[in-house]
């Protein structure tokens, strides 16, 4: 509702309705609103707003906080996939939350990451090259083209399906000319009952992947249900190719609105891993986070009633003033270390390296390839996923080297 009130000075969505500010193009704007005004808000229906850097980084740490509803919300608590959400990592707490996460870690260790590394940059470069020859010529979407087909790509190795089968079932789930109209909910919606027989189908039988890892027991010979299994493999997924394909977007979106920070990067590529640092803080992907809070505290000097949602808003915090210099301005030399993007405590994202990987080596193969970035058609912001921020395309024009 965008109309103000006295209870509403603001005139931003009320509750959850809050994540329909993603496809605006004053996103940014609004939310330093919002953090001038106060940074803990009440939005209304139990939700509220913590947009200071200080205060979200404390309360993401905060061992008292559970889970957040910010999925559910997201996709509609009744939605088709709230059964899959809810048995998923992000939504687990304590000894669930730690043998699941413990069984997932494994996939995103350091060691893990070195041995994908020659893949991950072979197959960013069997994208890039051809997209380098199309853009060229004509404007060339880079989001399907590249940052979005790279993610998918690597997931599916690390669940170890055979290409085919991943084009079949997976793929035009996130990747295709009118998957941007598809509802928020479609591909989780999609995946489960893929992952469904998949599972059950393999009973007794090794597949090599992910779903091996999260199928085996632990060292205290705990493992995880059917019904969790099913849900972190289609969280992965999900979370691996989306908010990735946003990084990688982002920021050559960031780089062409700032052609300077391009210049320095074309020119030196060891600047590459800053920018996409600085972007992750500029223009997360991922540009939120949830918990509830059990019982009731205070937070920022507001009174948080017990069974209340804290939404916390990385794109306001990451450009606050109290941390960071000229917050609004997108500085490759920044120092990357207070970023919130990847959240903090106990549910830190953890596929950060992963994700910061797959970016460094698409844009060391692509500023290998080509220069003069160009975006041809404006920016327009993803509306089927509300908790990704990200173009829907960018058309893209280049020259080779």
């Amino acid at each position: 509702m965008e109309g103000k009130d006295l209870n509403n000075p603001l005139g931003i969505p009320v509750g959850w309705r809050i994540l329909e500010l993603g496809v605006r193009d004053d996103y940014f704007d609004i939310w330093k609103r919002i953090r001038e005004h106060a940074p803990v808000h009440d939005a209304g229906e139990g939700v509220f707003l913590v947009t200071e850097w200080g205060l979200v980084n404390s309360a993401l740490r905060n061992p008292i906080l559970r889970a957040g509803s910010g999925i559910s919300a997201a996709f509609g608590q009744d939605s088709p996939v709230e059964s899959v959400i809810r048995n998923w990592l992000m939504s687990l707490n304590g000894d669930e939350h730690r043998l699941a996460r413990g069984l997932v870690s494994r996939v995103f260790a350091p060691r893990s990451l070195v041995a994908l590394e020659p893949v991950i940059r072979e197959t960013a470069r069997s994208l890039i090259l051809p997209f380098v020859e199309s853009a060229c010529g004509a404007p060339t979407d880079f989001v399907a083209g590249v940052a979005a087909r790279l993610p998918s790509e690597v997931v599916r190795s690390l669940f170890a399906i055979d290409a085919a089968e991943w084009a079949r079932h997976v793929e035009p789930l996130f990747l295709g000319e009118n998957v941007h109209l598809q509802h928020g909910f479609a591909a989780v919606q999609g995946l489960t009952p893929y992952f469904q027989d998949m599972i059950r189908n393999a009973r007794g039988r090794v597949t090599g992947g992910i779903v091996d890892m999260l199928s085996s027991a632990d060292k205290q010979g705990d493992c995880l249900t059917e019904a969790e299994v099913i849900a972190n493999s289609v969280l992965i997924v999900t979370a691996a190719i989306d908010t990735t394909a946003g990084l990688i977007a982002n920021t050559l979106w960031e780089l062409m609105e700032n052609p300077g920070a391009a210049e320095r990067v074309e020119a030196d590529p060891a600047l590459i891993a800053a920018a996409v640092d600085e972007s992750l803080r500029h223009c997360p992907s991922a540009p939120s986070s949830t918990r509830r809070t059990p019982v009731g505290l205070e937070l920022g000097g507001v009174t948080i009633p017990a069974g209340s949602d804290l939404f916390f808003s990385f794109s306001a915090a990451n450009r606050d003033p109290k941390k960071f210099a000229d917050p609004e301005m997108f500085d490759i030399d920044r120092d990357a270390s207070a970023l919130l993007t990847f959240g903090g405590g106990a549910h830190f994202c953890l596929g950060a390296g992963l994700a910061r990987m797959e970016a460094r080596l698409v844009f060391e193969e692509l500023f290998a390839a080509s220069r003069d970035f160009t975006l041809e058609e404006p920016v327009r912001w993803r509306v089927n996923n509300p908790v990704v921020r990200a173009p829907e395309k960018l058309m893209v024009s280049c020259r080779a080297h």
